[in-house]
């Protein structure tokens, strides 16, 4: 899915490779000024057809680095639910889940109030998958299981809504992709503790179903993956001066399932390195430790590679020595990738 697919299914024209970036520019300004007005896009074409053109090729390798996160048997399992993608806009995660885990209209429900967004959603799907009819109906029927979808709506709509929905479809599996900020952090928490009572399974991030140790604390669980974006889109982020290759986000699966976290240890922040040592901090279920890694155990090529792991990684550790507050850890693995 490149930048050049997309231009031709836009609901707005524009006059030239400038026009774009600046419409790109104002969207920005809109998201991170004046978010008490970040609404007002919806009605406006342009600004809707700029989200689109950037965003939405932007948000595709991401989705697929969160999906290298979860466990592969419940990769099988949403192949045969039916998507629900709630918050849709213009059809981002309905387009990525169509790519990568070949889920096509037939499975898949677009939900999403602006009635710009959604002419924006049908028009890329007439475009791209012309033999497919898009269901935009707020009614989910006829689907045995449900996978719901949060992709960046959860933070726009607050827990109390985003309850509701889960309460009114019913489904089985449930991912949450959102915006990796603070504020977020305590509406996220709540729903979290309301799906636990509720008996669904904590795939990702958290090793145990417990109370969160970063409740009630100035510090909050969030990701980062770093994603290569195709040429044109490098560019087009160089010109309009956003980073859309290391991008932090708030990602949180739950399922019914009879499955659970794999990871007993998640690596949720990176702290400045000292000559001797990385300094990691990461959640164990009930609490969150501060890891020492002292580099002389590894090779150059191993710390290059531990210089790259970020927030959100899987690891597994051995106990070396207790030191005060701080636990000295010998790597086992990073993301399931054996460190020798």
């Amino acid at each position: 899915m490149n930048f050049s697919l997309i231009l031709p299914h836009l609901l707005h024209t524009f006059k030239s490779e400038h026009d774009l970036i600046k419409s790109i520019e104002e969207l920005s300004q809109k998201f991170t000024e004046n978010r008490a007005k970040i609404n007002d896009y919806l009605s406006d074409k342009r600004l809707v057809s700029a989200y689109t053109a950037f965003y939405l090729t932007t948000n595709l390798p991401k989705l697929k680095a969160v999906l290298e996160w979860m466990p592969t048997p419940w990769h099988e399992e949403l192949k045969k639910s039916h998507l629900v993608d709630l918050g849709a806009g213009p059809g981002t995660y309905s387009l990525a889940f169509r790519e990568w885990l070949e889920i096509e209209a037939k499975g898949i429900t677009q939900i999403e109030t602006s009635q710009v967004m959604r002419e924006q959603a049908s028009k890329l799907w007439q475009g791209l998958y012309p033999s497919e009819k898009m269901n935009q109906s707020l009614k989910v029927s006829g689907a045995d299981k449900k996978f719901l979808l949060f992709g960046h709506s959860a933070n726009e709509m607050g827990a109390k809504k985003a309850i509701e929905y889960i309460e009114e479809i019913g489904p089985e599996h449930i991912l949450f992709i959102e915006p990796g900020m603070k504020d977020f952090f305590p509406v996220m928490l709540e729903i979290r503790e309301y799906l636990i009572k509720a008996g669904f399974n904590i795939l990702f991030p958290c090793p145990e179903p417990v109370a969160c140790p970063m409740a009630g604390s100035s510090d909050w669980c969030h990701q980062f993956v770093y994603v290569k974006q195709s040429a044109e889109i490098e560019r087009l982020s160089q010109m309009a001066r956003k980073d859309r290759r290391l991008l932090p986000l708030t990602v949180q699966a739950f399922t019914r399932m009879d499955l659970k976290s794999s990871a007993s240890e998640r690596l949720v922040r990176v702290l400045p390195e000292t000559k001797f040592s990385l300094e990691w901090e990461v959640c164990v279920g009930e609490k969150v430790d501060h890891y020492q890694i002292m580099k002389r155990s590894y090779d150059k090529k191993t710390l290059k590679q531990l210089d790259e792991v970020l927030a959100g990684a899987a690891v597994e550790t051995e106990l070396d020595k207790q030191i005060e507050k701080t636990k000295r850890v010998k790597l086992l693995t990073v993301n399931k990738n054996l460190i020798t």
